[in-house]
């Protein structure tokens, strides 16, 4: 966890909270960010992760804990901003997330959970358990203090305002939370600490404390291409994937569409590759390859045949930005081969490979 402290254009200091991801990536609210002036980032808490066997095979220790159990002291203290704050282009997803320079690489790092929007059923989490984390001031208090408190999950909700689930907590509302993350009894982010939600101008604590569910986090990460590989470890590269389909207009005996064709581009900023699927023609299968393989000419590559006219190419090497531009110019480059060949794409490509 990390506090934020931020300046209004008026010059009003605030703070929210934060929590890491990975690799140096935090998520906080986006409102807490918005319009504002980073001033600070801080981790207030240390930890003491004790030494593996390899670690004591190439490490010297320093510090033993109860005398004689070599440790590595994990404290991060003040952190430097390197890129953020960034959030998705919806104004309505109170998410952001920024990344910071040179943190402990054993810092250690919040999972985020499996429970995407459309796979909760309405109670999944209803009166299960939570513990809530974040920095609300203390009165009186000469430093931020990292607050946790223990919560039950009393409703899961659908906002007017919202297209994502959102979870109503038993734990007191409170300014400074916001950006914040409650972690569920069963070992992951259940969500983002984001608002109160009030009848007219109550205070903060007279609402019901909310949380957002992970969808978006997941969404705002894998957008900005700072999915941390702990984070993207089972979900066979979901997030960074854009699929294409195609068809010839027939339909199958119960009027479903037929699929053909597809394309699939991922890029996570880190690996790159293209799919390419013909089930139909071998033909325009092979066609189509080539074109693809032509579009990515000056980058090297290796092929992987996933089964009969079915192949991906995977950029092999350490490549910049320009990677991300190839990948989508053969994207565009193969789609547009299979349009000449007469197959009608399923959805409209997006401009950005990575929504």
């Amino acid at each position: 966890m990390a506090y934020v402290e931020v300046e209004s254009p008026n010059g009003d200091l605030g703070i929210g909270s934060s929590f890491h991801v990975g690799n140096g990536v935090f998520v906080t609210a986006r409102h807490v960010v918005e319009g504002k002036r980073i001033t600070e980032i801080c981790m207030t808490e240390s930890i003491y992760i004790p030494f593996t066997e390899e670690d004591l095979r190439t490490e010297v220790p320093h510090v033993f804990l109860n005398g004689d159990t070599p440790v590595h002291d994990v404290s991060n203290g003040t952190l430097t901003l390197k890129r953020g704050p960034l959030h998705l282009p919806h104004s309505e997803v109170d998410v952001a997330i920024f990344e910071v320079e040179e943190i402990n690489p054993r810092t250690p790092v919040i999972p985020l959970g499996s429970h995407l929007n459309d796979f909760i059923g309405r109670s999944d989490f209803v009166l299960s358990e939570a513990v809530v984390l974040g920095y609300p001031p203390i009165p009186m208090s000469t430093t931020p203090v990292l607050v946790g408190a223990r919560a039950e999950i009393n409703a899961q909700v659908d906002l007017y305002d919202s297209h994502d689930v959102h979870f109503v907590l038993s734990a007191t509302a409170r300014g400074g939370f916001s950006g914040g993350v409650a972690f569920s009894e069963w070992g992951f982010a259940l969500g983002l600490v984001t608002r109160s939600l009030l009848t007219n101008d109550g205070t903060a604590e007279s609402g019901y404390m909310s949380v957002l569910s992970i969808e978006p986090i997941y969404e705002c990460l894998a957008h900005h291409k700072l999915l941390p590989e702990c984070q993207a470890e089972g979900w066979d590269d979901l997030w960074n994937t854009q699929t294409l389909h195609f068809t010839r207009g027939e339909t199958d005996s119960t009027g479903m569409v037929t699929v053909l064709a597809s394309l699939d581009s991922f890029d996570d900023g880190r690996r790159h590759h293209l799919t390419v699927c013909c089930d139909d023609n071998f033909e325009v299968f092979q066609e189509a390859l080539q074109v693809a393989i032509d579009s990515l000419g000056e980058y090297q590559t290796e092929l992987a045949e996933i089964r009969p006219q079915v192949t991906r190419i995977h950029l092999t090497g350490d490549y910049d930005s320009s990677a991300s531009v190839a990948i989508s110019a053969a994207f565009k480059a193969t789609a547009g081969l299979f349009a000449q060949h007469g197959y009608i794409a399923l959805q409209q490509q997006p401009d950005d490979p990575s929504l």
